[in-house]
């Protein structure tokens, strides 16, 4: 199945790129929406202490992802909860 493999894969990523993820997150404590700063917080508290994972976690699924759109076998978008979209290739 595509979904678990990508979603170990994706993990990796916003681990790797924690910096910027954590500056975009800290961003978001700032807004004036209120469901913006609720979803900041949440994803800093799961991602600050994060180690890469190797295989699927449903329930960190369900704190970060709103949905995967399959493209025709070529790539996936993952739309996280926050509202950012990270494309993937599949191989």
């Amino acid at each position: 199945m595509i979904i678990p493999v990508h979603f170990v894969c994706l993990v990796s990523v916003i681990i790797e790129n924690k910096d910027y993820f954590m500056e975009k997150w800290k961003d978001g404590l700032k807004s004036e929406n209120v469901l913006v700063r609720y979803r900041s917080k949440q994803f800093i508290k799961i991602i600050e202490k994060a180690e890469p994972i190797k295989e699927f976690d449903v329930n960190l699924f369900l704190k970060l992802i709103e949905k995967m759109t399959v493209f025709e076998g070529e790539k996936i978008i993952v739309s996280l909860l926050d509202g950012t979209e990270i494309g993937c290739e599949i191989e």
